[in-house]
């Protein structure tokens, strides 16, 4: 029971650790995400250029192949990072369990300690009265 406390610390700094590590890969899954929507629409861009000229119709459709390449890097980059964010959710459920679990089982020894000390003190009172009882009776 006396290490259940340090458990419970440790175990919140867990969870802190994790909320943080989980508030530092949606800020890059977000960020990922913009850089597709950028991407897009740069290819929405040039491909609307290219239709008003020859020349850029023909820089586009190279541009167009090495920008495909890269939106597959993106899409990666993406994926990995969603993939990642929802292990670190799991990871933190987790971890919120383990406190509650702790949590519980130090409320659940507290209970009982107290439930002992009342019993403890129930059994002082009766045997003071079983005394006073005993000295009045041998008084008389």
């Amino acid at each position: 029971m006396r290490g259940v406390p340090t458990l419970i610390r440790l175990a919140q700094h867990d969870v802190d650790e994790q909320r943080s590590d989980l508030g530092r890969i949606a800020e890059a899954r977000a960020a990922a995400e913009a850089a597709l929507r950028e991407h897009d629409a740069e290819l929405v861009r040039e491909a609307s250029l290219s239709l008003t000229d020859t020349l850029e119709l023909a820089a586009f459709s190279t541009w167009a192949r090495q920008a495909n390449r890269a939106r597959g890097k993106l899409q990666q980059r993406f994926a990995e990072l969603d993939r990642t964010e929802t292990a670190a959710r799991e990871s933190l459920r987790d971890a919120i369990s383990q406190v509650k679990r702790l949590q519980s089982v130090l409320e659940s020894a507290e209970s009982s300690m107290r439930q002992a000390a009342t019993r403890r003190a129930d059994i002082r009172a009766d045997e003071r009265e079983v005394a006073r009882h005993a000295a009045s009776a041998a008084a008389r």
